[in-house]
């Protein structure tokens, strides 16, 4: 079966796979990379790193060859979050740090992934009845912090919630705002989100 994995870096997928050709028109005039070797990995990250290039390929033989390698040069992170909707159908969006985004965060010690999910929507908006759903996907995306890089899989779930409780943005993590919005005002919040959180809001079914 062939594999294929997006990891954004910079808001632009890097894209793993064992196809020969992804057969995707959105991924035509992306640079390609035969192998994950780290330098590779580190040629197709300094491209992203450039405003021209939209996207990166790497191909390899076996998933496992993939995953190797990126476990090799970052050090992994899990977290999780949610997409809540309301009664009415609307979902739950925060403002932070000048991007719309879904509450989402980092693993603690002796947490599960779905106990992370929930408790991270909670802080981060101040939500308490709160009811887990399915799972959406996985999303990837590597960043820089103190002069080393991370590599993050972000699992998201959907999850139902009341519009009558009171919203709590947490403002010691940037939160800005927590707004419900319905599917037909979508679009515009969707445009001032990062390329990874679109992705999720339509794996989630949404439209906009």
């Amino acid at each position: 079966m062939n594999f294929l994995q997006k990891v954004y870096f910079n808001d632009k997928p890097l894209i793993l796979t064992t196809e020969s050709s992804t057969g995707d028109a959105a991924t035509q005039g992306y640079l390609t990379f035969n192998g994950a070797t780290a330098e590779n990995i580190q040629k197709a990250m300094d491209a992203l790193d450039q405003p021209t290039i939209t996207g990166a390929i790497i191909t390899d033989t076996s998933e496992d060859a993939l995953h190797k390698q990126l476990n090799t040069m970052f050090r992994s992170i899990d977290a999780a979050g949610g997409l809540v909707y309301d009664a009415s159908g609307a979902v739950l969006m925060i403002f932070r740090r000048g991007k719309w985004d879904i509450p989402k965060g980092k693993l603690d010690a002796r947490e599960t992934i779905p106990e992370c999910a929930l408790r991270e929507v909670q802080e981060e908006t101040g939500l308490r009845n709160l009811l887990l759903g399915e799972k959406i996907c996985d999303s990837y995306h590597i960043y820089l912090q103190k002069k080393e890089y991370f590599l993050k899989r972000t699992a998201w779930y959907k999850m139902s919630g009341s519009a009558a409780e009171n919203l709590v943005p947490q403002t010691e993590e940037d939160i800005l705002e927590a707004r419900w919005v319905s599917e037909k005002d979508l679009a515009p919040i969707a445009a001032g989100a990062y390329t990874a959180i679109r992705e999720v809001l339509k794996l989630a079914g949404l439209n906009w």
